[in-house]
């Protein structure tokens, strides 16, 4: 059995060849307007595939990092043009140096509206002047991601800035924000951001009501109805000894004063994930958790939107859930990763979730398995629910040695038909796998696998992938 790891990086293998650095001219100019999609990074509206690796070698520096774009076209993802961008690309900020993690957490908007995506990658291990951790935003253009602008701590010396960050308007303003936590504060970073390496005013918004807070994870989305960006921190309170989600609610006036809610007592925060989606189409976006050491085996808790924030009932789905396949085991880690967008068309978003320490049969082995939650008009449920493994027929490249699967996982309409491909990773084995959509969810018929090589990211086995939210 393999040893268990007490955080998501511990996943993470460490041993790579240099990274490639293949930056692609494409697509056609974009106009003013913002970029269609989140994640077009040359404006020629197709959806592209964003990955970090903060494993990656550069230039003979072990575990610098790496950020690859796989490119969008008419029919969607093409594996043949991709990019792979360092801290050594040039028109980048910094220097790839050893254990920086370029590339730890990736996430993507049109931060200066101009019509291109941008990429944001942090760098918790990188030194920036006195300040630990930045993130880099990478600007895109019609010309691919060539100019990156370094972004360090406002205040803190000793945190480690960027664990974590979320895009979104949260002052109502017309621009975008940054959120970002380094685990005693959480930063409100105004926009504008510019490619000269400007922004806006920073505010640590961290709670003042005599709690001690320990911030993990932040993600944003659209909870209330008023058509502003929220965000939801979760983290660990010392005062209290427990953990806690707390909701900042968008708006004029910026991020309100959160409210807060404790998540169950069993939880424990590492190998911990979240997503904002609305699964029963009310108008409410609603909070999903996985946390993959709640319990025995790992859950996925769903907090229900309001008007006030996700201050519903909390659910709890597990491998016990009726209608979810499998069950429950020690150290499944069910919950490690998960991602929400609607897999069959129906309209309603589903929820995928990885459990990469699900072992299949008798093995000891940590194979890994993703299950595809539906959403419904009863929100999201176990109900003609779907597991993937190195089983599902049709699945291209994979093994008994192709292990954690569902250490990383996304679900995104890259072909425009409706329905959201399944794109996942197999960090152990060093695959990428790439399930087309259909009217009935993922497919193994068609997919795709890409291993680290293929991805421009050395000859190995091993890679500490992570796809964007």
């Amino acid at each position: 059995m393999l040893p268990r790891p007490s955080a998501r990086a511990a996943l993470l293998a460490t041993a790579v060849l240099a990274a490639t650095v293949s930056p692609l001219a494409l697509g056609a100019p974009a106009s003013a307007a913002p970029a269609k999609h989140v994640d077009d990074f040359n404006g020629d509206g197709y959806r592209d595939l964003l990955l970090g690796d903060q494993t990656a070698t550069v230039a003979g520096k072990k575990d610098a990092g790496a950020v690859v774009v796989i490119w969008g076209s008419a029919t969607g993802l093409n594996p043949a043009k991709r990019s792979v961008i360092t801290q050594n690309s040039p028109g980048i900020d910094g220097v790839a140096e050893a254990k920086d993690g370029f590339g730890t957490k990736v996430t993507s908007a049109d931060l200066n509206k101009d019509g291109y995506a941008d990429i944001v990658a942090t760098a918790p291990g990188e030194l920036y002047a006195d300040r630990h951790g930045t993130f880099t935003v990478l600007w895109g253009s019609r010309s691919g991601l060539t100019k990156g602008s370094t972004y360090a701590s406002p205040g803190s010396k000793k945190q480690i800035f960027g664990l974590d960050v979320a895009i979104g308007d949260f002052n109502a303003d017309g621009r975008l924000d940054i959120v970002s936590v380094d685990g005693d504060f959480v930063w409100f970073l105004r926009g504008p951001f510019t490619k000269s390496g400007g922004r806006g005013k920073a505010t640590n918004l961290d709670p003042q009501d005599g709690e001690d807070i320990k911030p993990k994870m932040v993600v944003a989305g659209k909870v209330t109805k008023d058509g502003t960006a929220d965000f939801a921190l979760i983290g660990w309170d010392a005062a209290t000894a427990s953990n806690r989600v707390w909701f900042y609610k968008g708006g004029r006036n910026g991020p309100a004063k959160p409210w807060k809610r404790s998540l169950p007592a069993s939880s424990e925060l590492s190998g911990s994930s979240a997503v904002i989606a609305d699964f029963d189409r009310n108008g409410y976006g609603d909070l999903a958790i996985g946390l993959s050491r709640s319990g025995r085996g790992g859950a996925v808790h769903i907090l229900p939107g309001t008007a006030t924030g996700p201050a519903g009932r909390l659910t709890t789905l597990t491998q016990n859930t009726a209608g979810v396949p499998g069950s429950v085991e020690d150290g499944d880690d069910f919950g490690y990763d998960v991602s929400a967008a609607d897999t069959n068309g129906d309209g309603y978003p589903d929820l995928a979730v990885g459990a990469p320490y699900e072992a299949l049969g008798t093995r000891a082995w940590a194979d890994g398995s993703i299950t595809v939650l539906r959403g419904g008009s009863t929100g999201l449920t176990g109900r003609n629910a779907r597991q993937y493994d190195r089983t599902t027929p049709g699945l291209t490249n994979a093994s008994p040695d192709n292990g954690w699967l569902g250490a990383s996982l996304l679900l995104r309409d890259f072909n425009g038909d409706g329905r959201a491909e399944l794109i996942a990773t197999a960090n152990e084995g060093g695959r990428l796998h790439m399930f087309p959509g259909t009217s009935s969810g993922p497919t193994g018929t068609g997919s795709v696998t890409l291993t680290v090589p293929q991805l421009g990211l050395g000859a190995r086995a091993f890679m500490g992938a992570r796809l964007a939210d």
